[in-house]
C-alpha cells in the first residue's frame, strides 16, 4: 500500500512535543507529503491572534515585562532553584486560559467543516489534554509524540532568539505526561524526512491492522 492509495485518513494527527522540538517544520513536511489535503494549525497560530501586550517578552529570549495585561494573559514563570539551569513554565491568566481552551474546539469545528487537520500542539497541563479529548470525542485521531534530548532543544532554543530561554526545559518533563501515541519521533536522533518515513509507515501499519 502506498500513501496515494491509503483509504483511511485520521480527521487529526496531533503532534505534540515541547518548544524547540521542530514540530511545526515537522508539520509542514508530513502535510507535504500526504495527499489528503490537510490543515495545519498551531499552538503558537492561535497565540499570535492575540494582541502582544498580552504575551508581550514572551516571544523573546526573556519576558523582562508584567503588567496588568501579561497577568491576564501568559507570564512564564522561572521554576528552577538560583544556580541551576533556568527552567521556565507559562502562567496563564483568565485571558489565556480562555484561548487555550478554545484551541482544541476551533480545530473540531474546522474537521466538522470538512478539514482534516494536523494540530501542532503543546500540551501544557492537563486541562489542555482534557480539552481536547472532549473536543474530538468521536473523531479519528492519530497521536504523534515528538521528542529531542534536552541539550538539542536547549541549544536551539538559544539559537532562534524567539523563546524564553528556559522553556524547553520547562516543558519537556511536562508536555508527554498525559497523552499516548500511536508514533514517537525524535527530531534530535533524525532529520525532519526520517520522522515523516516512520510517521507514514505507522499511518500505513494502523490501515492494515498492525
Amino acid at each position: 500500500m502506498t500513501m496515494e492509495t491509503l483509504e483511511r485518513w485520521p480527521d487529526i494527527v496531533l503532534v505534540n512535543g515541547p518548544s524547540s522540538a521542530g514540530k511545526t517544520t515537522l508539520c509542514r513536511a508530513l502535510q507535504a507529503a500526504i495527499p489528503s489535503p490537510y490543515l495545519v494549525a498551531g499552538f503558537d497560530d492561535f497565540i499570535l491572534m492575540s494582541t502582544p501586550r498580552y504575551y508581550r517578552g514572551a516571544d523573546t529570549g526573556r519576558q523582562a515585562e508584567r503588567d496588568a495585561f501579561t497577568a491576564l494573559g501568559v507570564e512564564m514563570v522561572t521554576i528552577s532553584a538560583p544556580g541551576t539551569p533556568p527552567a521556565v513554565v507559562a502562567r496563564f491568566g483568565p485571558v489565556f486560559r480562555r484561548l487555550v481552551q478554545s484551541m482544541a474546539p476551533a480545530v473540531r469545528a474546522l474537521v466538522d467543516g470538512g478539514n482534516p487537520v494536523i494540530f501542532d500542539h503543546v500540551l501544557h497541563d492537563r486541562a489542555m489534554y482534557e480539552s481536547f479529548c472532549r473536543s474530538t470525542a468521536g473523531l479519528d485521531v492519530f497521536a504523534i509524540g515528538v521528542t529531542c534530548p534536552l541539550g538539542i532543544l536547549e541549544a536551539r532554543e538559544r539559537a532562534r532568539g524567539d523563546r524564553v530561554i528556559g522553556r524547553a526545559r520547562g516543558l519537556a518533563d511536562i508536555v508527554h505526561t498525559f497523552c499516548e501515541y500511536d508514533v514517537t519521533v525524535d527530531t534530535g536522533a533524525m532529520g525532519t524526512e526520517a520522522c515523516v518515513a516512520i510517521i507514514l509507515e505507522a499511518l500505513a501499519g494502523r490501515a492494515h491492522g498492525k
